[in-house]
């Protein structure tokens, strides 16, 4: 089947629709997304006798779904319909993470929740990063480079925090993920590469996500990702319609940031422009 016709969206390839190349969307409405991360502390319970007993594991993936329910599953598979480029910071200050827009690429400025532009760290190539002033250093120290990963999954054997069996998570499940680990993204990325050398899209093609463990410094563990390519699908009647609301969801997400950005630098503004700016409706703050 041609790509192309498969999955055109408003005119725009499949290659800028998935942030493989530049590209833009006029969408503005938002889907709700299930987000995806990794379990780096294993849950535990006490039994009666004092011992500790693993319930869900380090690399357990960690599905919290738009509700708020949080379901488990060692492996999952999934399938990329897009992905973009972030800049992330926490601030422990404030307890909330700072962002920037998405984009599809890092090789530009980008405005940020702060009222800034890619949180503070300097754009382009760092030449001598030993040279730069010590609060410079810390910045950049703090800033990090995100891929999100947006598709649609499905979980081998879900769980709750107990290890208890869960039921009814059958379908596939839009999802959303940040991946800031490098062999994560190395991972992911071979991947991706191997479904495309095959000529078909990872829309086409599910990838199996496992996990390993790696030693911390101070003697903990940290997850990675660790990618195996499932089996090739067809088509599904409904995925030009889910792509258009990934991409709904991630015009959204920027509209926000821009409002988040704008609202920064109201102070800045004539006050005709400040009023504008007020009058604007509340946007819902997407989940961090």
């Amino acid at each position: 089947m041609n790509t192309e016709v498969a999955l055109k969206v408003d005119g725009m390839s499949l290659a800028e629709a998935m942030g493989l190349s530049t590209g833009g969307t006029t969408t503005s409405s938002q889907s709700a997304l299930a987000r995806v991360g990794q379990v780096h502390s294993a849950l535990t319970v006490t039994d009666e006798e004092g011992d500790e007993h693993i319930k869900v594991p380090v690399g357990s993936y960690k599905v919290t779904m738009p509700d708020g329910e949080v379901v488990y599953s060692k492996t999952i598979s999934v399938r990329i319909f897009s992905q973009r480029h972030q800049l992330q910071r926490w601030d422990s200050n404030a307890n909330t993470m700072h962002k920037t827009l998405l984009a599809s690429s890092l090789n530009k400025d980008l405005k940020d929740t702060t009222g800034k532009f890619n949180l503070g760290r300097p754009s382009g190539y760092i030449k001598d990063f030993n040279a730069l002033p010590e609060d410079m250093k810390n910045v950049i120290r703090s800033v990090k480079r995100v891929r999100v990963f947006l598709g649609m999954l499905k979980m081998d054997k879900p769980i709750d925090e107990t290890g208890k069996a869960v039921s009814g998570y059958d379908t596939e499940i839009p999802f959303v993920m940040d991946v800031k680990n490098m062999d994560s993204l190395k991972a992911m990325d071979a991947s991706i590469s191997q479904i495309v050398t095959k000529k078909l899209t990872p829309v086409e093609h599910t990838i199996k996500l496992g996990n390993a463990k790696r030693d911390l410094p101070s003697g903990g563990k940290y997850a990675i990702i660790v990618p195996s390519l499932g089996d090739k699908v067809d088509y599904a009647p409904d995925d030009s319609q889910t792509l258009k609301d990934f991409l709904a969801w991630i015009s959204g997400t920027n509209q926000w940031i821009e409002g988040k950005y704008d609202e920064a630098n109201a102070g800045s503004l004539s006050e005709e422009d400040a009023a504008i700016v007020g009058s604007i409706v509340e946007v819902r703050e997407f989940e961090g």
